[in-house]
């Protein structure tokens, strides 16, 4: 774990330092411009202009055989203000999986409660639609630090609920370093899986029922623009689990961590973005949680060893 944190920083610093020497200065960020692939920061679009996002994740390597759940959204977003901005947009997910979870059978995941875990699965569905608000309190360009709130209902055949999230940016050396942090609750009802408890001797058949659950994660990421269109970082991901609409830790089911590197490239209209974050704890408080664990990572139904490895590309129609 320590060795993985280690390289990772690592490579965001050298990058940095060593490349930094090729541009002694930068211009700030573009506006709206996502620097980050998990974490949000309060830049936002100016009144009036709009943006077509891409999103495409990774959710890579379960316990064993092969798994990869590619995780597509396609977002408009639109400033309403220079603080208010909305946006919409399409989420679902194409997967591949074989004898992925911990008793070697493929399970968990995304995977329909009807499929027949001796089988591998290969296949795609819509996750849902969301919708974003997020307003913008402090800028950290005129006000030192920056803070925004957000908020994001999602519908969908499998998957319904409510995040709401705090942003919190700070801006240091002319703006070419970026830190960001973000605390964020969503509840949620989702619709379960085939997975079956391993050391359950008379296990029930799984359900197509929708449960309860809340999330709470803390999001954390700095990133150095060292020439005038390359940014590059690290970006943190603890991620808690609830079961039912509740934050009472008797409640809990689990908590996991996730960091790694990123890189940004930014032109005149458009940007790309790639995080690449790896699981590398995970603290199980339920003996059924604890069953999914394997070599000190969760999976199961919640996580991925590549957890996950993001691609945002932006398009601005300036």
């Amino acid at each position: 774990m320590s060795s993985f944190l280690g390289r990772s920083a690592a490579l965001a610093v050298v990058a940095c330092l060593a490349l930094g020497a090729a541009g002694s200065w930068a211009p700030p960020a573009r506006a709206g411009e996502a620097i980050f692939g998990y974490v949000y920061t309060t830049d936002l679009l100016p009144k009036g202009k709009s943006e077509l996002e891409q999103w495409a994740t990774d959710r890579k390597s379960q316990a064993y055989g092969s798994f990869n759940a590619y995780n597509f959204s396609t977002e408009y977003e639109y400033g309403v203000t220079d603080n208010f901005q909305i946006g919409t947009y399409l989420n679902y997910t194409y997967e591949q999986a074989n004898g992925n979870s911990v008793r070697g059978k493929t399970e968990g995941i995304d995977l329909s409660y009807k499929h027949d875990p001796n089988k591998p699965f290969s296949g795609a569905h819509v996750d849902g639609v969301s919708m974003e608000f997020l307003y913008r309190v402090l800028s950290p360009y005129k006000d030192g630090i920056g803070l925004a709130f957000y908020a994001e209902p999602e519908y969908g055949p499998r998957e319904r609920g409510l995040e709401l999230r705090a942003i919190v940016q700070k801006n240091l050396m002319d703006d070419r370093l970026v830190l960001a942090a973000n605390v964020w609750v969503e509840a949620e009802k989702e619709r379960g899986s085939n997975l079956i408890d391993p050391y359950d001797t008379d296990p029930e058949p799984p359900t197509r029922t929708m449960d309860k659950a809340t999330y709470a994660e803390i999001d954390l990421g700095g990133s150095y623009r060292f020439a005038s269109n390359w940014s590059a970082g690290l970006e943190i991901r603890n991620h808690n689990e609830f079961g039912g609409w509740t934050l009472l830790h008797r409640n809990q089911d689990h908590t996991a961590f996730f960091a790694g590197p990123n890189v940004h490239y930014a032109a005149r209209r458009w940007y790309a973005t790639l995080s690449v974050l790896r699981q590398i704890h995970a603290i199980t408080y339920s003996e059924e949680q604890d069953h999914q664990r394997h070599d000190g990572l969760l999976y199961g139904d919640e996580h991925t060893r590549w957890d996950g490895i993001r691609l945002k590309i932006g398009y601005s129609f300036d």
